[in-house]
């Protein structure tokens, strides 16, 4: 008996002819349902959404420094004034 290794294996051919047949039944199926979407949110995003909503300047607290300052009882240290320049220049660079 001859073994010749150079011919084609029939089932190899088979074997291809299936996994064609079932990718286009994947793909047909695939075509009649919709793909739905969905997203979920993690808390972390829903707090960084709500801070984003906020208003950046707090209006109540600008009002009463202006009450204070008309008034002339608005009084701020020079360390308080040195501390808040200087975290100010440290964020700049």
């Amino acid at each position: 008996m001859r073994i010749n290794s150079f011919e084609p294996s029939q089932n190899v051919t088979d074997t291809q002819q299936v996994n064609r047949r079932q990718d286009k039944k994947a793909e047909a199926s695939q075509a009649q349902t919709p793909a739905q979407d969905t997203a979920q949110i993690s808390e972390r995003a829903r707090i960084q959404q709500a801070v984003a909503k906020a208003p950046e300047v707090r209006q109540d607290r600008v009002a009463e420094i202006k009450a204070q300052i008309d008034a002339g009882t608005y009084n701020v240290s020079n360390s308080q004034l040195a501390d808040a320049m200087m975290k100010d220049f440290s964020k700049t660079k």
